[in-house]
């Protein structure tokens, strides 16, 4: 599979992880803004979507509108879609109609005035919206198009960007310490954990039972680990490589990680500390993503080499520049 090919499947899928995640985010942040006197409710939102420097060098005062919609955060649930579609648009032919028709519908919607109105009476209902549109997309990948090299490459994209969101969660949680059951609870709303979590531990909620849950489940979708055991499903798929064994340094780096969650327990996250274990895990899944990008997106160094002096080039030299923005 051509490279570009497979970083903008890569991305497509991310982005609308990304879009899906911050949706339920500002959700459940707009929720529990309500209920608690907090001076600064959204603050921990602004952490979480490592979003606070560019939240302060903006002319916008809402923290919710500035996840949702600003043209001057990257990372909005706006410019995610665009994103997503930008990517889906130069893969065109490697996606299915149906995924083409649903993301340029919602991409129109939500560039709407009309969006901006369900924002501002109903932000609800826009983020259930978007929540359900995501999903829809998710499906629709799963269910109509090849199960081949380029859906593996889509499902690698998925599941880095679900497992980062999983751990900035945890974070969260970490930095707040004996957190009380209302912020435990949006912790696991955040990340669709809470019915879940609750068939799981009928003995009630605490910090140590919903970082567990949501660090070493092996069943719940949105777990660490459940998330690092579908990477390794899809690095190898990619590879041709036995599962057990890597050949090159994204599957090494995530075979390591996958063993550490799957023989750890709450208690060695508590002998490193709760910020230090999940620090560590985020560096992994950003050195996982490098070598992804390593492997099958840039080119070999003597194409790169004469790309380099050869003015015919150029849209390639554009593209590389691109990515390493991404």
């Amino acid at each position: 599979m051509l490279s570009r090919v497979a970083n903008s499947l890569y991305w497509l899928s991310r982005y609308l992880e990304r879009a899906e995640n911050l949706a339920r985010l500002v959700e459940v942040n707009r929720y529990e803004s309500l209920e608690n006197s907090d001076p600064n409710p959204w603050l921990p939102l602004l952490y979480t979507t490592c979003t606070e420097d560019s939240f302060n060098e903006s002319e916008e005062s809402d923290v919710g509108m500035f996840i949702s919609f600003s043209e001057d955060n990257p990372d909005s649930i706006r410019e995610c879609v665009a994103q997503a579609r930008e990517n889906a648009r130069m893969v065109r032919d490697q996606i299915s109609e149906e995924i083409w028709r649903e993301l340029n519908r919602f991409h129109l919607f939500i560039r709407s005035n009309d969006a901006s109105h369900l924002w501002q009476t109903q932000p609800e209902t826009f983020h259930r919206r978007t929540i359900e549109f995501c999903m829809l997309l998710s499906g629709l990948i799963h269910a109509t198009v090849l199960h081949d090299e380029g859906w593996h490459f889509m499902q690698i994209g998925k599941f880095i960007e679900r497992a980062d969101k999983t751990t900035r969660v945890l974070d969260m949680l970490a930095y707040q310490g004996q957190a009380p059951r209302t912020k435990l609870a949006s912790a696991l709303k955040s990340c669709s954990a809470f019915n879940a979590f609750q068939a799981e531990y009928r003995s009630g909620i605490s910090l140590e039972n919903a970082m567990s849950f949501l660090l070493f489940s092996p069943s719940f979708p949105r777990s660490v680990r459940f998330c690092i055991q579908q990477l390794d499903v899809h690095l190898h798929a990619v590879s041709g490589s036995p599962t057990g064994s890597y050949s090159n340094e994204a599957e090494r780096i995530n075979g390591s990680t996958l063993a550490q969650l799957t023989f750890s327990s709450s208690l060695n996250v508590l002998q490193v500390g709760y910020h230090d274990y999940i620090d560590s895990l985020q560096k992994q899944f950003n050195e996982i993503g490098q070598q992804v990008f390593d492997n099958y997106i840039l080119l070999p160094l003597e194409i790169r080499s004469e790309i380099a002096s050869d003015n015919r080039w150029k849209p390639f030299k554009r593209l590389q520049q691109q990515q390493q923005q991404q």
